[in-house]
């Protein structure tokens, strides 16, 4: 899917995805037992224009590496195909596709993945080792954490491409626990990816 978690508002800090490269992880004092909150942001795959396009260029300057070939992408309200460039910064497309107008955009206009998701839900996974899933609680505001069943799944709903999704996310690790950084635990995200023609 074309839909990831972010440490930041920003969308900087993507939660890696397969690796540790930059898990959601933190260290905990497991002799007296010891809880962190931390906000997450769920969005689309995104970028934004290196430099301003014309209404009838076909090759546009990204200002990082984003995109497959044959993949639609989003700027404004026009609908682009990626016909080449995977791989790199500089992308050559067709414009207007999907039946949208081409359009200038400006420099630093943000270049989202073309996919609108439903029924989109987040839940906590174990990888290794015993199940420690219920170590996690999950809710849409900080304060709702107080509440959230341990290791259930939480419903996000639907999501537009062009819309960031903030939740919360609170690791309880019991008392008596070895001095550990979680990075065993995951957040699964299952919904579906609908293409916006």
């Amino acid at each position: 899917m074309a839909i990831h978690l972010y440490e930041d508002i920003t969308l900087v800090q993507q939660v890696s995805e397969g690796d540790l490269s930059n898990p959601d992880d933190d260290t905990y004092n497991g002799t007296d037992g010891e809880s962190k909150d931390k906000e997450l942001f769920l969005a689309n795959e995104q970028t934004t224009l290196a430099v301003a396009l014309a209404s009838g260029e076909t090759s546009l300057q990204l200002n990082e590496l984003r995109f497959a070939d044959g993949e639609v992408i989003i700027i404004d309200s026009e609908q682009m195909r990626v016909l080449s460039g995977a791989g790199t910064t500089t992308l050559s497309v067709e414009r207007g596709y999907g039946g949208t107008a081409p359009a200038a955009h400006d420099a630093g206009a943000a270049v989202y993945s073309g996919y609108d998701y439903t029924g989109l839900v987040i839940e906590p996974v174990d990888t290794v080792g015993g199940d420690e899933s219920d170590w996690y609680a999950l809710a849409l505001t900080q304060a709702e954490l107080d509440t959230a069943t341990p290791g259930a799944p939480l419903n996000l709903g639907d999501k537009p491409h062009n819309v960031t999704v903030s939740l919360w996310r609170r690791c309880i690790v019991p008392p008596g626990t070895a001095i550990q950084n979680k990075t065993d635990l995951k957040l699964r995200i299952t919904g579906t990816e609908n293409p916006i023609l």
